[in-house]
């Protein structure tokens, strides 16, 4: 199970911050399939990457199997990974998922 409540990213640079994502809320079950979709630079990878517990969020709460991983510890978030996700890429080179499977 996957649960985001009030999900939040904003990136912040020199003069401008820019809010990749602002209170996302959605839940998904165990074996549901689920499309994000919508025009480019609309948070899509961000949100693909907090899922994958890559990114971590500014604010709001992240849950995996109804335990919050928004503010785990790298090594911890790194365990998850390896035992419960996979990612399936967009480009060869490895550097930005495309797809997320979970466990």
């Amino acid at each position: 199970m996957l649960r985001t409540e009030t999900l939040t990213k904003i990136f912040h640079a020199e003069d401008l911050d820019t809010v990749a994502l602002n209170k996302v809320n959605f839940f998904v079950t165990k074996g549901e399939f689920v499309s994000i979709m919508g025009p480019s630079g609309c948070g899509k990878t961000t949100l693909l990457n907090i899922l994958g517990m890559l990114d971590t969020p500014t604010s709001g709460h992240f849950f995996f199997n109804n335990e919050e991983v928004s503010g785990l510890s790298d090594v911890r978030r790194t365990l998850l990974r390896r035992e419960k996700f996979g990612f399936i890429f967009q480009s060869s080179e490895l550097q930005t998922p495309r797809s997320l499977i979970w466990r």
